[in-house]
């Protein structure tokens, strides 16, 4: 006799990305509400299994949601605004004027904008790194758009408690008790909101921007909370500068000082690592959250993530915000952040096709302390997947099911998303919103925004495309 389940998902090649690395050549995938119970062959499953909803992915390749671990979903906003720039000048020209002029009906188109294309790019998981700002209403609008776009996701509030020197605008800053008591009120509004699929954390910006005494309460509302610590370390050599002119010691010295350092930290670009660096990442147990595209956009170098990970690190993949990627492609970023690595290291077999998809799956589900959640398609873990079609011209033939999605694989392959069980886009169209309404609204609020903001007056006029 047969059960009944929700969803069943037959005849795909399945790549589970279990301890063994299984692939299921035809196979299929039975989910009850947000949570796979079986997967096997076609044969056996459909045997033991029936449901209301049958998705027949003959062709098709299904893989476990990838999880961008690192984003800040609002900068949809400021896409090809301030090209060409470094870091430290991007922000003060472009993000800080922004952030202080947003409104949170535009942080909330902006951010589903990003959301979309994250789902769009097999992204189910993402983590977001919300600014400072200070108007609480602009927190809740990003964190309904996370709500709003069906995807799974952690929301982590910044902490700034000081830059007034470095260009944050007032907006932007805030003791940090006041802040961490605005987080604890997002942790106890949001945490397991959208039936379980959002969490709130906690975010320090930069180590220019924070004050000793508010790394402290950082780690001590972490503690005590459960919340965890993400930061932007070591982008570019300027953090060190700034540190050694604030305490006569480098950033991650003080961090580990301060005790920020730990499994919870999730440490965002880390490209200008010392031995002394990477000793007191290992022995913290620090987790890594690596920016490919973002750090070859700005010039920032390059992380040295096969000697983090060989020396036992947790790795995941990240887009940053579209400001500084000018996308939010998950594929593009998993190509990327395997090519980088061998460039630095002029050897094309120091990141194999598998290992950036472990990093992308298994590794971001481990460094947000989901791995018991997601990242793997085995019986038990939450039913989030993507189905890629490989018939386009960019990744026919296929040969290897994983390296044609690492290397050769685009937005156009993504057919199918399912977050919690919810089929949130089917033959490449998604079922619960209307993209081509959001796309022209968000296209009019960033142009709105950005006369506000002034940062039209950074575009090189050769020319004024307006879509609407």
């Amino acid at each position: 006799m047969q059960t009944t389940v929700d969803l069943l998902v037959r005849h795909a090649l399945i790549i589970t990305q279990d301890d063994q690395r299984r692939i299921i050549d035809d196979g299929a995938l039975a989910v009850r509400g947000d949570r796979i119970v079986a997967l096997g062959s076609t044969a056996e499953v459909t045997a033991a299994y029936t449901a209301p909803r049958v998705i027949d992915a003959a062709g098709r390749a299904l893989f476990p949601g990838l999880l961008n671990i690192h984003t800040h979903l609002f900068q949809a906003a400021v896409k090809g605004l301030g090209e060409d720039m470094p870091v430290e000048q991007w922000v003060q020209a472009v993000t800080f004027p922004t952030a202080a002029v947003i409104t949170p009906e535009e942080a909330y188109l902006l951010a589903l904008v990003s959301c979309l294309e994250n789902l769009r790019s097999g992204a189910t998981t993402v983590m977001d790194f919300m600014y400072g700002m200070r108007d609480p209403a602009l927190h809740d609008a990003v964190i309904q758009a996370m709500l709003d776009s069906g995807l799974r996701g952690r929301y982590t509030r910044t902490i700034v408690d000081a830059g007034a020197d470095m260009g944050i605008p007032p907006t932007m800053l805030q003791p940090a008790e006041e802040a961490l008591a605005h987080a604890q009120a997002l942790q106890a509004k949001y945490n397991g909101a959208g039936d379980g699929r959002l969490d709130i954390g906690l975010a320090i910006g930069v180590i220019w921007a924070m004050t000793a005494p508010g790394l402290r309460a950082v780690r001590r509302v972490a503690d005590a909370t459960g919340m965890t610590i993400t930061m932007h370390v070591n982008e570019t050599p300027f953090d060190n500068v700034s540190a050694q002119q604030h305490w006569g010691r480098d950033t991650i010295p003080m961090l580990a000082e301060t005790g920020v350092l730990g499994p919870d930290f999730i440490a965002v670009h880390c490209v200008h690592m010392t031995d002394a660096d990477i000793d007191l990442f290992t022995r913290h147990n620090v987790r890594i959250a690596y920016n490919a595209v973002s750090n070859m956009y700005l010039g920032s170098g390059i992380a040295p993530i096969t000697r983090l990970a060989a020396d036992g690190l947790t790795i995941g993949l990240a887009t940053d915000g579209s400001g500084s990627n000018n996308c939010q492609d998950m594929l593009e970023t998993l190509k990327f952040s395997a090519l980088l690595q061998k460039v630095g290291r002029m050897d094309p077999s120091c990141v194999l096709a598998q290992r950036a998809l472990d990093w992308a799956t298994r590794g971001g589900a481990a460094a947000l302390g989901m791995a018991d959640q997601v990242g793997v398609l085995v019986p038990g873990m939450k039913a989030d997947f993507f189905l890629a079609n490989p018939f386009t011209p960019k990744a026919i033939p296929v040969h290897d099911p994983v390296a044609t999605l690492v290397y050769s694989a685009g937005q156009a392959n993504i057919e199918t998303v399912v977050v919690a069980g919810r089929v949130l886009m089917e033959g490449g169209v998604f079922t619960h919103l209307d993209e081509a309404k959001l796309l022209r609204a968000a296209q009019r609020a960033a142009q709105n925004l950005a006369e506000r903001a002034g940062t039209e007056k950074l575009l090189d006029r050769r020319g004024k495309w307006r879509p609407v």
